[in-house]
């Protein structure tokens, strides 16, 4: 008896249950997203997990003025412009008030949520 068909409708079957998931996922992260800002909330502690919205600052240099700032040894190590590159190295060198003008910033507010604190878990 071969037992292709059936793997394959299993799989398939498993495959449309995850569009079904990861869909209502998205939903519910919109809900808590949404009850957490109308609300004013940083971070909620539940039972269940802990909910936290964060900003992720993205950089966006200006071409011009970072090659009239920087020297090529500034530059070289800075293809990507990280927050935490900018803040470690470049920072202290030239300081934040000369920096600023080099880059706009991009904030993005998210979602995060994850386990509980261990000593908050409920026992299974």
């Amino acid at each position: 008896m071969d037992i292709l068909p059936q793997k394959i409708a299993e799989y398939r079957y498993l495959l449309e249950q995850e569009k079904q998931i990861a869909a209502r996922k998205e939903q519910l992260r919109s809900e808590i997203f949404a009850l957490m800002q109308q609300q004013h909330l940083q971070h909620f502690t539940a039972p269940h997990g802990v909910a936290h919205l964060r900003t992720r600052f993205k950089l966006i240099p200006h071409t011009q003025e970072v090659l009239q700032t920087l020297t090529a040894e500034d530059i070289l190590p800075f293809a990507n412009f990280t927050t935490e590159k900018v803040k470690t190295l470049l920072v202290p060198k030239y300081g934040r008030e000369r920096l600023l003008p080099l880059f706009d910033t991009e904030h993005t507010t998210y979602l995060q949520v994850s386990q509980p604190p261990a000593n908050m878990k409920e026992p299974f």
